[in-house]
């Protein structure tokens, strides 16, 4: 069996449409916030990483049974 990989997740308790609706505007604007602070440098490294992607990404294994199978990484 393939060691399980490391990555991103946030866990949330279960949200009523309006708490979700709150969280959706929080990370939204903070998301705005580093678009405003890191913006150029971002959209510079957006590019360099797009004429760097290959149109077939590599598939690997994450170790989750239950992923999808159209996840690259």
């Amino acid at each position: 069996m393939t060691p399980r990989r490391p990555h991103a997740q946030i866990h949330l308790p279960p949200l009523s449409a309006d708490y979700a609706l709150t969280l959706v505007g929080i990370f939204e604007r903070a998301i705005e916030a580093v678009w405003r602070a890191h913006g150029d440098a971002m959209a510079q490294l957006r590019t360099q990483r797009e004429d760097h992607r290959t149109t077939d990404p590599e598939f690997v294994d994450c170790g989750n049974p239950d992923a999808p199978d159209n996840t690259s990484f």
